[in-house]
């Protein structure tokens, strides 16, 4: 019976605060007239279901659909290193798209040279302090 009345309580208390948007880290308060998304990762094998996921937004958004980028970071990095594999990556998301962006933070940390990548990329500072700035901007930002 305690319980109940706890949870009762908290349901009365939450309808008289914020509304439930403003706790959502998903929904922005910058109103677009059109949807700007950022996925970001540190895992190589998400990269490709990514790109894809943008392609599948931007079918079903059409005019609403804005920019779509693939922020990567970390180790994920790397699968850009061997030049064929990441340029079928950047092919991919070219014909999605979708735009694909490097840390630079991640590649100095592995030794990576901007000059041995594929064509096609762009880059970023700090992948995570970039994510950020974007989502003041209105982005839709799902870090995975």
């Amino acid at each position: 019976m305690r319980i109940l009345i706890l949870v009762v309580s908290f349901l009365i208390l939450g309808l008289n605060t914020q509304p439930v948007s403003a706790n959502n880290p998903i929904i922005t308060n910058v109103p677009n007239d059109v949807n700007n998304y950022i996925m970001t990762t540190g895992v190589a094998n998400y990269v490709p279901v990514m790109i894809m996921t943008g392609a599948e937004m931007k079918k079903e958004e059409g005019q609403k659909f804005g920019e779509f980028q693939v922020v990567i970071y970390g180790a994920a990095v790397k699968q850009f290193a061997d030049k064929e594999e990441g340029q079928k990556l950047v092919n991919m998301a070219k014909e999605a798209g979708v735009t694909i962006v490097l840390c630079e933070f991640a590649l100095k940390h592995l030794g990576i040279e901007r000059e041995s990548l594929p064509e096609g990329l762009e880059y970023v500072h700090n992948a995570f302090k970039y994510n950020l700035n974007m989502k003041t901007k209105g982005f839709i930002v799902l870090s995975v």
